[in-house]
């Protein structure tokens, strides 16, 4: 495990592009937009701290090639201050219901931005 990111550890890969929020039920401008996601979460950032386990849904778009919405549950399961100050939070989601054909999709779309990256370097 010496020499190995985080991500190369996680179990489901994150993006390394963003994703657009669309609405969410957590209240309007709540999440300002989503870092990553993968095919259990995403990590968004507020504009004001969100409780551990509140519930949210969420709808996103994910950007071409991919184009597809993606309209999830979730829970909070982590909140911090970001570092641009602290009136700014990065919130992470653990989704608790996403349709199986929308985690393929995300799984696609990371694994589609992971090459990207790859071949931009």
């Amino acid at each position: 495990m010496r020499g190995e990111s985080v991500d190369e550890r996680r179990r489901y890969p994150r993006s390394r592009r963003g994703v657009s929020v669309i609405q969410e039920e957590a209240g309007p401008g709540l999440l300002n937009h989503v870092d990553n996601i993968s095919a259990v979460g995403a990590l968004c950032h507020t504009v004001r701290p969100v409780p551990l386990m509140t519930k949210i849904g969420i709808a996103l778009e994910l950007p071409k090639p991919f184009t597809h919405r993606i309209d999830a549950e979730g829970v909070v399961v982590r909140c911090e201050p970001d570092d641009r100050g602290d009136d700014h939070f990065k919130v992470a989601i653990l989704f608790t219901r996403l349709r199986p054909e929308d985690g393929e999709v995300i799984d696609r779309f990371v694994t589609h931005s992971h090459s990207a990256a790859a071949a931009g370097s």
